[in-house]
């Protein structure tokens, strides 16, 4: 059983990353549909631009996290095989 994962603040982390990402570029969205008058497009723009940018942070701490076990798994594999030739 694979033990040493994302710990539950890690997952709730990324989680509230996600939603002031698309929140932050929602209101930007909104705020220059206020502006410029092109109510709603540059909200609806925010919305899919924040989610994009959120789903992307969420897939590199992923992808990070597991790189980091990869190389852990792959240290202690060479160093049982070393071991084992002696």
């Amino acid at each position: 059983m694979p033990t040493g994962g994302p710990s539950p603040a890690a997952f709730a982390g990324s989680g509230i990353q996600l939603v002031v990402s698309i929140l932050v570029f929602v209101y930007l969205g909104r705020w220059l549909d206020g502006k410029l008058g092109t109510t709603p497009w540059l909200l609806v723009l925010g919305a899919f631009v924040g989610a994009f940018a959120g789903f992307y942070s969420m897939y590199r701490s992923l992808m990070a996290h597991s790189a980091q076990q990869r190389g852990g798994r792959d240290a202690e594999r060479d160093a049982h095989r070393d071991g084992g030739e002696r």
